[in-house]
């Protein structure tokens, strides 16, 4: 659809990005852009968090841990969940502009389904529903690839130099953290934590209670 309003995209021919300008000021440098995404990344980064403080975010909360409990204290879902989507797409159209600026150069062809499990993937392994899950996810996803580069030297010609070999590991790790950590890195950093402070009555099933609590509200 988008590559049909060739007015506004430019089509299949993608359109070229200037560079950003602030009050005048061109960013046209690596070091200046920098600066520029992680102002806005820290300012972002504190308006979830007192979001998250604030009586819609516990809203937020209440919905993601059990909608039917949220339900009976009054939350309107409907209202709460179209919410969380503006709010979660005004995110990611900064993040968007910032990639164009970045790259100088955008066209429907760099948007694929690799680059939707790559987002899926950061989310997942990071921590869903943690702010700080969305920081371990990137650092995650930027380093895979590079132990990916330096691990193809050790393994056998023929697997090492398959074109599929990263897509498979991403999907080997995305299933593996769905299996066995749910909650991502950040929620095994919470269990380690936890073990710690508690020494020696930690129980192995403390974090248990959540996934029965979710398969109540399957019930309905």
């Amino acid at each position: 659809m988008f590559a049909s309003w060739e007015d506004v995209t430019g089509g299949n021919a993608g359109l070229n990005i200037n560079p950003p300008q602030i009050f005048g000021v061109k960013l046209d440098t690596d070091t200046s852009f920098y600066y520029l995404c992680l102002g806005l990344c820290v300012i972002v980064t504190l308006a979830v968090l007192n979001l998250l403080r604030a009586p819609t975010g516990r809203a937020f909360v209440a919905i993601r841990d059990s909608e039917i409990s949220a339900q009976s204290m009054g939350i309107n879902l409907a209202r709460y969940k179209g919410l969380a989507f503006a709010i979660s797409a005004a995110m990611a159209g900064i993040a968007g502009a910032l990639y164009a600026h970045k790259m100088r150069f955008i066209s429907p062809d760099q948007f694929s389904l690799v680059q939707s499990i790559d987002l899926l993937l950061l989310v997942v392994v990071g921590g869903l529903g943690f702010v700080h899950g969305a920081f371990l996810g990137a650092i995650f996803l930027i380093t895979l690839p590079q132990l990916i580069a330096l691990g193809k030297d050790y393994l056998p010609d023929a697997i090492g130099g398959a074109a599929g070999l990263q897509a498979v590991i991403y999907g080997i790790v995305l299933v593996t953290f769905v299996l066995f950590e749910p909650l991502g890195l950040y929620g095994r950093w919470l269990k380690i934590r936890t073990w710690f402070q508690m020494f020696p009555f930690y129980r192995k099933g403390m974090f248990k209670r959540q996934k029965s609590f979710t398969k109540s509200d399957r019930l309905k």
